[in-house]
């Protein structure tokens, strides 16, 4: 089994949250904040949303079944499953790991812990009764960023849409309660500065509202870092949780979803129903268009195998794609197959590994260098389709590295100019 970490550089100094969920450039940690207008245009009002009956007994039967098949184990806890064993759990081989606690020598230790960057910190999937099904749905087939402050994302699996909701029935299995009557939304927004909710959370496309300088309850430092790296962005809050929850979530997130680093506010129920108003009624501007993944033109100058592999596969690639002798395990889920993908065989620990290719949907190899049919080498297809998955696009090919930050488009370029110039060692 493999027990090595995921390779990449820390983030910048700057940073002070913690590093996930989900799948390089390991040099790029949080996202920056979206800069937002103070006045967004009005937008019309969402018309009223059915209460969500309970999910269909067979659906929640088929989602149980899928959450084995994608090892959703492998990052998340989730309760009445075992989690999966350490040498195959990404996120506490990590985490043990940084904390010295793996079963490793010393000075490997030491070594691993300087490369550490990703999946370090996931959410549980507890108090999942708290999402729209439908919502959750929609996301597990074409997951988005949600949570800003971490440097991994929920990943693209190979999930289609009944898949998808067979998922979301098994993790939202329970009917949706009544909403409590709306609160005020203009005492919302001053709440929602008061009790510095902009400290942890991001809100795209809602006018800019100075937090309070502190949060209104005390938190140790490994609390508030987790929060800081889990708060999800208030954007998408209104599609997203159910609105009777929400309040019941604002009033005390720790009974619903033990654990959680969202601390329990003081707030009366009025309050809850006020700040739940705003962030679901506020005018929100519109997202940006993705913007179109520039790939860039090939270097003059010699690439060598030695430099693409020290500058890119052997950072995060190798982790995934891998011989099993050299991964002291099974070579990866880009190898040996996991997460629900079939075994590609493909290994890109080394030059004879990589020039042997990958296995196709044939279960024949192929070569990973073969040009698609717009002339760009497949590996690099895979490399800018990440680029574009970050911007918001579903491209084609599943970008890789699966949910982590993407490769540098300079990075790319090495690859790209190397496998021009005929692969030289």
């Amino acid at each position: 089994m493999r027990r090595h970490p995921v390779i990449g550089r820390r983030p910048p100094a700057r940073l002070s949250l913690v590093a996930v969920l989900s799948l390089m450039s390991c040099e790029t940690g949080p996202k920056d904040p979206v800069e937002t207008a103070s006045v967004p245009a009005p937008t019309p009002a969402a018309p009223p949303v059915a209460l969500e009956p309970a999910a269909d007994p067979a659906a929640v039967a088929r989602g149980q079944a899928l959450i084995d098949r994608f090892e959703c184990v492998r990052c998340h806890d989730i309760p009445g499953r075992e989690p999966a064993p350490l040498e195959k759990h990404c996120v506490r081989c990590h985490q043990d790991i940084l904390a010295g606690q793996f079963p490793a020598p010393p000075e490997t230790l030491r070594e691993w812990q300087g490369h550490i960057v990703h999946l370090t910190d996931v959410p549980a999937l507890r108090g999942t009764d708290r999402l729209r099904r439908a919502w959750l749905a929609d996301w597990l087939h074409a997951p988005h960023d949600l949570r800003p402050g971490l440097n991994s994302t929920m990943p693209r699996l190979s999930l289609g849409t009944a898949e998808a909701a067979d998922l979301a029935a098994a993790l939202v299995p329970d009917a949706e309660a009544a909403a409590p009557p709306p609160g005020a939304e203009g005492r919302g927004r001053e709440l929602f500065g008061a009790k510095s909710c902009g400290l942890c959370h991001r809100f795209t496309g809602a006018p800019n509202i100075a937090p309070a300088p502190k949060l209104p309850v005390p938190l140790d430092e490994a609390q508030l870092q987790r929060g800081l790296a889990q708060a999800p962005d208030l954007r998408f809050t209104r599609e997203r949780m159910r609105p009777a929850a929400l309040v019941a979530w604002l009033l005390d997130p720790p009974r619903h979803k033990p654990g959680t680093p969202m601390p329990k506010i003081p707030l009366e129920e009025a309050d809850a129903r006020a700040l739940a108003a705003y962030v679901t009624e506020v005018p929100l501007e519109p997202l940006p268009a993705p913007k179109p993944v520039q790939r860039l033109p090939l270097l003059d100058r010699r690439v060598t195998w030695a430099e693409v592999e020290a500058k890119v596969f052997k950072k995060t690639c190798w982790h995934c794609h891998s011989d099993p002798d050299y991964a002291r395990g099974d070579g990866g889920p880009g190898n040996s197959g996991g997460y629900g993908f079939a075994p590609r065989r493909l290994d890109l620990a080394s030059y004879t590994g990589i020039a042997s290719g990958s296995v196709g949907d044939d279960g024949k190899r192929r070569s990973v260098f073969a040009p698609l049919p717009d002339g760009t080498p497949r590996i690099v297809a895979h490399m800018l389709a990440r680029h574009a998955e970050v911007e918001g696009a579903a491209p084609e090919q599943r970008g890789m590295p699966l949910g982590l930050t993407p490769v540098p488009l300079t990075d790319i370029q090495l690859v790209d100019t190397w496998i021009a110039q005929g692969r030289p060692q």
